[in-house]
């Protein structure tokens, strides 16, 4: 018996905005233990060559290594919000070119793949290219397209939030943390 499951999602911009800026903070979060790995690799190569080259005490090492956490921090911080505010920007022309099309989104799900309909794009994929995460009450569905297409559905927009994600157990892969 072949099992499908047909999804009909309508456009509404306060979730939409709301699953965007929702999809910001959670990479930027999957990115902080990269960035705090970099901080210490810089630290040590710093450590080895001023211990190389320097006749410097450790006092002196641990309040340069203060400094630069600092320095380097706000340079996140600063970075952090240049990328929100660059974000909000292109979040708000999104948004705007969104209003312009058909409302309605529909989701396929069948035996072998999964599908997305509606007016700016038709996507078909092979459920061994999907993988999917579960991030509050968002769903993300990772689509392996040789790019990175996330599309995201929301507890809020749907009724069906509890097929779908029975669904994506049942055929996709749970992205790896």
């Amino acid at each position: 018996m072949e099992e499908t499951l047909i999804v009909h999602i309508n456009f509404s911009e306060n979730v939409v905005r709301k699953q965007l800026w929702h999809h910001f903070y959670h990479s930027w979060k999957k990115k902080l233990p990269t960035l705090f790995r970099n901080f210490l690799y810089a630290l040590f190569i710093i450590f080895v060559f001023d211990s190389l080259i320097g006749k410097k005490t450790r006092y002196d090492f641990f309040q340069f290594a203060l400094i630069f956490l600092g320095l380097t921090c706000i340079i996140y911080l600063i970075n952090f919000y240049y990328q929100k505010i660059n974000f909000s920007s292109k979040l708000n022309k999104h948004i705007d070119e969104l209003k312009g099309y058909h409302p309605v989104t529909e989701l396929y799900f069948d035996e072998k793949s999964f599908q997305i309909n509606n007016e700016q794009y038709d996507i078909r994929s092979l459920w061994k290219k999907i993988t999917y995460e579960v991030s509050g009450t968002n769903i993300l569905v990772h689509i392996d397209l040789n790019t990175s297409f996330t599309y995201l559905i929301s507890k809020e927009e749907t009724n069906q939030y509890t097929e779908i994600l029975n669904f994506l157990k049942n055929k996709a892969k749970a992205k790896n943390k």
